[in-house]
């Protein structure tokens, strides 16, 4: 019997790592595709994802993990803007076992731009539990909160604080504060979820934790050239004042 059951247990995984494995080559398949009718070029894999990885380390999300992986890498050029669409993972990994306790895989979409200039910023949903660790930590260890990024807040804006965990540095905090005027913050009080991160002329969107298919990507695409636009204007607005 527990033969049987073993044969079982083995023939269902076999049949899901194999459902994976086509799964994935149709959605490569699609993503080339998609490339293709959008003029970018395409790339399905890179010899070294950290190597890749590196002309965006500025960008908090590609130092989160100590796994990271990007593949269906497209690029081309949207109006004046250099952009990059790629799906990216991330995964953190047990210190006893080595082993892979918990990934996160994202479609992300890169735009770089001459006329931005952005200090370094991360905006993210709040995660309760993580908000729960870093007050914890802040009051048990002093010295933690001053070495952890900054967490801003806009008690003007106690909605966008709410849903909103903004982070940069304590060097930058108020260079961020001015770069998220009222019309940024209310963009994203309406358009919750949407992740955004920006350092100098690099500006990038995803949701956290979701890989798009490919007919999502065009109307992300047209959101982050959206926000690369508004932030253009954001720090126009800042030299003026």
């Amino acid at each position: 019997m527990e033969a049987y059951l073993g044969i079982a247990v083995l023939g269902i995984i076999i049949i899901f790592f194999s459902f994976a494995i086509i799964s994935g080559k149709r959605h490569a398949k699609a993503m080339k595709a998609l490339s293709q009718a959008i003029g970018f070029s395409y790339t399905p894999s890179v010899d070294d994802d950290e190597v890749f990885l590196q002309q965006f380390s500025r960008l908090p999300l590609f130092s989160r993990g100590s796994t990271r992986d990007v593949w269906n890498i497209m690029r081309g050029r949207v109006q004046d803007f250099e952009v990059t669409i790629m799906e990216f993972r991330y995964g953190s990994n047990s210190s006893s076992t080595k082993s892979t306790r918990s990934t996160s895989t994202q479609t992300v979409i890169i735009i770089k731009s001459n006329d931005l200039d952005l200090p370094s910023f991360s905006l993210t949903p709040h995660n309760t539990s993580d908000k729960i660790a870093t007050n914890f930590l802040s009051a048990v260890m002093p010295l933690v909160k001053k070495l952890m990024p900054q967490d801003i807040n806009f008690d003007s804006y106690p909605l966008f604080s709410e849903f909103y965990l903004l982070q940069g540095t304590r060097k930058n905090e108020e260079a961020i504060r001015k770069l998220f005027n009222r019309d940024v913050i209310r963009y994203y009080e309406i358009h919750r979820g949407l992740c955004t991160e920006g350092a100098g002329n690099t500006i990038m969107c995803h949701v956290l934790g979701k890989e798009l298919s490919p007919e999502d990507i065009p109307p992300l695409l047209d959101q982050t050239i959206e926000v690369c636009n508004m932030f253009q204007r954001a720090g126009d607005s800042t030299l003026t004042t």
